[in-house]
C-alpha cells in the first residue's frame, strides 16, 4: 500500500499547498519544509513530497534562481527533474515508511 503512495507523483496544485503553508524564500526553505510536512504526511503523500523535494534540490543544485510564485516553481522544478535524485528520495521515505509501520505494530 505505501509504496504506491511512494512512487505518486505531484501536481501544480501540491507546489501551491506548499507554498500557501511554508511561504518559502528559496529552494532551501522549500525543501526544508516538504522534509518535515512530509514526515507528517498530511498535505501530500510521501511519494508526491519525495519528487517536490528531489525537483526542488536539484534546481537548487542546478542555481536556478527562486521562482517566488507556485506556478513558475512548478514548471522550473518539474523542468529539472533528475530521475537519480528523485529514485534517492523515493528510496528514503520508503524506509521511513518503513520505519513507521514497525512502530506502529510494536517492533
Amino acid at each position: 500500500m505505501h509504496e504506491r503512495k511512494v512512487f505518486k507523483d505531484y501536481e501544480e496544485s501540491h507546489v501551491r499547498d506548499a507554498f500557501a503553508r511554508a511561504d518559502p524564500t528559496s529552494w532551501q526553505d522549500l525543501v526544508r519544509y516538504l522534509e518535515t510536512e512530509g514526515a507528517q504526511g498530511q498535505q501530500s503523500s510521501p511519494g508526491e513530497s519525495a519528487h517536490m523535494i528531489a525537483d526542488a534540490k536539484q534546481a537548487m543544485k542546478d542555481n536556478v534562481p527562486f521562482a517566488y510564485n507556485p506556478e513558475s516553481a512548478f514548471r522550473v522544478m518539474r523542468s529539472h527533474r533528475n530521475p537519480e535524485l528523485v529514485r534517492q528520495e523515493e528510496q528514503y521515505w520508503l524506509a521511513q515508511l518503513g520505519d513507521k509501520d514497525g512502530e506502529s505494530k510494536g517492533e
